[in-house]
């Protein structure tokens, strides 16, 4: 059974929310949680809220929070209350090691689609190296023997790059076109000639091969913190695809939106994704589902609403475009998918 709590957002913290929303806070919310390695934001959230974006909430009313992105591994989170509002006290802890906060998506996913650029603009890849292959010939390079690129650069490290899926949208009547990419290899600069760069291999997940990309390595990186909150009001879009390809994804796989910084869209917004609901056709005692019809004379009388799919987190934004992470999925999600900001 849940408790119905009607819970007054800051002006600013969650600007898409200035009126009073209900809250629903779990009757088995734990009266005190120890934050442990590996936990995300979205995880703690969904301890104490059935909607994980009424994160914020917690913290409006307690003027001792200051950021509530700062919470650390070994902190001690205590639920309370202040005038019938539920509050979480935090009492900073042993690190267990880790000197940096938690985030809304686990490290790994962070680590893996935020480290490196993982869209591009179409029309710059025009401009970057590429891969011309090796002397003694071969399709597929290894860290054996140099390779070389089209390009004199003069950065000394490099990451190697697969071009995968191309994402298209329209946005006041332009076309934008952004490619995915995949990290495979890093590599180091021998010497620069007059009109291309001599490179060695120095580390690969599998065999680079003539044409693919070069960007400038970037080190290491895991973005902003940020927290889940829900989209701005209104926000509508589309799940495009999958980062990678692949037809379905589930639980913590990457998704592009056809949305981003343009559209009010950042890290942390939480989205629905809808599926359109059933239609039906036939009288009254005689309803049939339209996939059982043969005829199509019969109308539709009956459309059922839309339904939530799944739940998806803004990791990233870019002007047109947006990566999220599957956060919720009552199956398998495959574009294309409409997505709408969450209800309260």
């Amino acid at each position: 059974m849940l408790k119905n709590l009607i819970i007054f957002f800051l002006a600013g913290l969650v600007p898409a929310l200035s009126i009073a929303n209900i809250i629903n806070l779990s009757d088995d919310a734990p009266k005190v949680y120890i934050v442990k390695k590996g936990d995300t934001l979205w995880d703690i959230a969904g301890l104490y809220f059935e909607k994980p974006w009424h994160w914020p909430s917690l913290w409006n009313n307690n003027p001792n929070i200051h950021d509530p992105n700062l919470i650390f591994p070994g902190d001690r989170l205590q639920l309370s209350f202040k005038n019938g509002n539920p509050i979480l006290i935090r009492t900073k802890g042993k690190s267990e090691g880790q000197t940096w906060p938690i985030n809304g998506a686990p490290e790994s996913v962070l680590r893996q689609y935020l480290t490196y650029d993982t869209l591009i603009l179409k029309a710059k890849l025009h401009s970057v190296p590429r891969v011309l292959g090796s002397q003694d010939g071969w399709s597929y390079l290894s860290t054996r023997a140099p390779f070389y690129v089209d390009l004199p650069i003069k950065d000394q490290d490099w990451f190697v790059y697969r071009t995968g899926n191309q994402f298209e949208r329209q946005f006041n009547g332009e076309t934008i076109q952004m490619v995915s990419l995949k990290k495979i290899a890093k590599a180091k600069l021998n010497r620069t000639l007059a009109e291309i760069s001599e490179m060695q291999l120095i580390e690969q997940t599998q065999e680079v091969r003539p044409n693919d990309i070069l960007l400038p390595a970037v080190g290491k990186k895991t973005g902003s913190i940020f927290y889940p909150r829900p989209a701005p009001l209104g926000t509508i879009g589309n799940m495009v695809g999958h980062l990678y390809g692949s037809k379905y994804v589930g639980l913590r796989q990457i998704v592009v939106l056809d949305l981003g910084l343009k559209d009010g869209l950042s890290a942390g917004d939480t989205l629905s994704a809808q599926l359109p609901g059933s239609s039906l056709k036939g009288g009254k005692g005689v309803m049939r589902y339209t996939k059982d019809i043969d005829t199509v004379h019969e109308r539709v009388v009956t459309q059922l609403p839309p339904y939530t799919a799944g739940t998806l987190l803004v990791i990233h934004s870019y002007p047109y475009f947006s990566l999220a992470m599957v956060a919720e999925s009552k199956q398998p999600l495959s574009a294309p998918m409409k997505v709408i900001s969450v209800g309260g």
